[in-house]
């Protein structure tokens, strides 16, 4: 009675609450609050409650606190709502039905609102109680697949059992002497109105009554019909909509408008499916305020068996009560999921719905976690009372795998012929394991192998034995469980030595080293010399073994061999370990790359580098001196895109070009370009004169000029500015040819004068005006 009393007491209080009354709520009655004296039942309705007044699941959790709760009844708490499946996602409630909302075949829902509730959570145990893990509520995610509609089929043939009803659309068709077509409506009064006939009642019929009713009307309009020489035919057209409700734990709640063909798994599935809390066990089907049918889902999510699949009439009710009892289960089973179950339905059953275990699954007993009046509780139930324990709900089932572990076990590695894991029968040694084994390859080491053993008290150890006295039954050791036999192979003892081939060889490479191996036979490995190869230029080089403890001056020694020469006695040296052989290339077998060659020569192109130090001059009269319009002053050479300063009309320096290099010999121009920030940029002849003189026949400087920056552009590649001294400036001479360029002001900068700047000028102004002083005296 005490715990239903503190139950209402929380109840009371979150039925009051919000955001702005925490501070009004006495919390002496929470303090002493036992969450875990409270039922399911009384944990939902609070839960629901506090949801409606719009509280957040932390808000609740962080309002128990504040008011007193226990930390540990706080945890209580959530490991029940989480049990429960509260917290997966927010309650869902329709106040008011829906407005109809119609679509043709097709089952149709009214202000529909998908929903995919997320999964619940559990608490696995494994000997001591584990973190909570996510478990999926079993069937529900078979109402979250949109390719999946279950839409009745409207094309196929009408059941026989259909009953007919205002808004069918029926169709008579007679054959035979007498040949008419009739569709018409059932009208809202139930009949139907057939041309010549008259009206007909079919409400409540099946198609197969509706028949015979129409033929004996039929038949005193159409006599044939009674003597058999007109058929008469009955089929259904477009069926009629009709209403129905969906309530309880469901997705979306409300009227929907169907089709008559529909079956209860048709509104189910438009509906969204049940919930979190919703039943997948017990859904039931309402007609005249009778339950005609209780359908349990999982017939058919488990067998596919349709018998609970009943066709929907006008005016039904599905109502989808809130689940009894759910268990998860996870662990070594096909399918780890929160599964329903009645109350006569035990672990055996919940095995089965889980698609039984899997190949690596201890079968012989299950743990289970229970919620008791206080505390949690684990449970071990073994594999011969499955059939008769019948969980509780809210249990969490864990299935462990077998350990992995072998009881009977030895494993054999190493140079013989058939290594991996043997059976460890009774009195197996060492000598029967290798002649299971067939015995030793003829690598296998001989003088040492060993046996890695784990004592039972787990402590690691090694047992050498000598290979040949096992083979030859002078010695033999008995084996244990788990034990790994290990027979070495030579290869482990020699080392992966190398011989490096380079330099002018075809295919430069490393060659493992084998006894035997000579000079002329690591270089036909490495496919002989290429064609700069300098073959009577051959160096081996090769390291010192030195045992000595002090530090040596020399630790390679070399050798040069001709392999041109035949009595050269290194040329069958044999070859060591780590040996390096390096091929040279001939000195003066290579090209020296080439030269460019274009502007007013007879002959422009690429030229070949025949001398180390052949100069420009030579290029140009190879490529046939200069036309009568180039200019050997002015020539211009560039090397690697920068220009050389060379001239070439002084007979004092050589001009030695390099690869790569380029000459370019510009034409004889008798013009001077003026260009930049003049008035009048053009082309002026020249005549010897100044610098000033060509701005000035150009109509002068702008004003946006900057003459200080202005440059001159000589045809050679040279450019020379206009210098400044104090307050003059003194102009480059003008060569024919030559560009002058004359800049734009920056608008950017502006012309400042800091404190020492104006101190500067200040001093050379009274240092003038000294001067000027003294020579009027004079």
């Amino acid at each position: 009675m005490r715990n239903i009393y503190l139950f209402l007491i929380i109840l009371f209080t979150f039925s009051f609450l919000s955001t702005d009354t925490f501070a009004q709520i006495s919390s002496d009655k929470i303090k002493n609050a036992k969450v875990s004296q409270a039922s399911d039942e009384q944990i939902t309705a609070l839960w629901n409650q506090a949801k409606d007044r719009g509280l957040s699941e932390s808000q609740i959790y962080a309002f128990l606190i504040q008011q007193g709760m226990p930390e540990g009844e706080v945890e209580e708490l959530k490991n029940r709502v989480t049990l429960l499946g509260l917290n997966s996602k927010p309650k869902t409630t329709s106040t008011s039905a829906p407005a109809k909302v119609e679509n043709k075949d097709k089952v149709g829902a009214e202000n529909k609102t998908a929903s995919n509730p997320p999964p619940v959570k559990k608490i696995t145990p494994k000997e001591v109680i584990k973190e909570v893990k996510t478990l999926p509520i079993y069937g529900l995610d078979l109402f979250k697949q949109t390719s999946l509609t279950f839409e009745p089929n409207a094309s196929a043939p009408t059941p026989k059992n259909y009953i007919l009803g205002p808004g069918d659309v029926v169709i008579v068709l007679l054959t035979g002497l007498n040949e008419k077509l009739t569709q018409s409506t059932i009208t809202p009064e139930g009949k139907l109105l057939i041309e010549h006939v008259g009206s007909v009642q079919l409400s409540g019929f099946t198609i197969e009554q509706a028949t015979s009713v129409i033929k004996n009307a039929m038949a005193k309009t159409y006599p044939a019909i009674a003597a058999g020489r007109t058929k008469l035919t009955v089929n259904l057209g477009t069926t009629r909509r009709i209403k129905v409700m969906v309530t309880g734990e469901v997705n979306t709640p409300g009227s929907y408008t169907i089709s008559a063909l529909s079956t209860l798994f048709n509104v189910l599935y438009s509906a969204g499916g049940p919930n979190q809390n919703g039943s997948l066990r017990y859904i039931r089907l309402i007609r005249n305020n009778k339950v005609i049918k209780t359908a349990d889902f999982y017939d058919f999510l488990q067998n596919g068996l349709a018998t609970d699949n009943v066709r929907i009439e006008d005016q039904d009710v599905i109502s989808i009560p809130v689940y009894k009892k759910r268990v998860g289960i996870s662990g070594a089973v096909k399918r780890e999921a929160l599964f329903e179950l009645k109350d006569n339905e035990t672990l055996a059953d919940l095995i089965k719905y889980a698609g039984g275990f899997t190949p690596n699954a201890y079968q012989g007993m299950a743990r289970l976690t229970q919620v008791s009046d206080l505390q949690k509780d684990v449970k071990d139930v073994t594999a011969n009372t499955f059939a008769n324990y019948i969980p509780r709900n809210g249990d969490m089932v864990a299935i462990d795998v077998v350990a992995d572990r072998y009881s009977n076990r030895i494993v054999l590695e190493g140079a013989v012929y058939q290594p991996g894991p043997y059976e460890l029968t009774a009195g197996l040694t060492l000598s029967q394991l290798l002649k299971k084994a067939q015995g030793l390859k003829p690598e296998a080491y001989m003088e040492r192998g060993y046996i890695k053993r784990t004592m039972p008290d787990l402590q690691k150890t090694a047992i050498s034995f000598d290979p040949r006295q096992i083979i030859e039954g002078k010695n033999d050791f008995p084996l244990m469980r788990e034990d790994s036999v290990v027979i070495l192979g030579q290869n482990l003892f020699v080392s992966n030595q190398k011989i490096t081939v380079n330099g002018y060889v075809r295919n430069p490479t490393e060659i493992e080293y084998r006894k035997g191996l000579k000079l002329v036979d690591a270089i036909a490995i490495a496919g002989g010399f290429d064609d700069q190869a300098a073959s009577h230029h051959v160096e081996v080089s090769r390291v010192i073994k030195n045992n000595a403890d002090s530090v040596a001056t020399q630790v390679v020694t070399t050798y040069m061999v001709n392999m041109d020469d035949p009595t050269d006695p290194n040329r069958e040296i044999a070859l060591e370990p780590r040996d390096v052989i390096s091929v040279r290339g001939l000195v003066n077998y290579r090209e020296l790359g080439s030269v460019k060659i274009r502007g007013e020569v007879a002959f422009p192109g690429d030229y070949p580098i025949r001398e180390r130090n052949e100069v420009a001059q030579e290029f140009l009269t190879r490529a046939g001196g200069l036309t009568p319009y180039g200019s050997l002053e002015n020539v211009q050479i560039y090397r690697n895109g920068v220009r050389v300063n060379v001239n070439l009309l002084s007979t004092k320096t050589k001009n030695v070009l390099l690869p790569g290099d380029s000459v370019f010999v510009p034409r004889v121009i008798s013009y001077v370009e003026v260009a930049g920030a003049v008035n009048n940029p053009q082309f002026i002849a020249y005549k010897g004169r100044n610098f000033k003189y060509y701005i000035n026949s150009a109509a002068g400087a702008t004003e946006n000029a900057r003459l200080k920056g202005a440059y001159i552009k000589y045809p050679d590649g040279l450019n020379k500015p206009v210098r400044h001294v104090l307050f003059f400036r003194s102009y480059p001479p003008v060569k024919p040819g030559s560009k002058i360029v004359v800049p734009e002001k920056n608008p950017e900068i502006k012309f400042k004068l800091g404190a020492g700047e104006i101190g500067g000028v200040a001093a050379i102004l009274s240092a003038l005006v000294s001067m000027v002083a003294v020579l009027s005296r004079k």
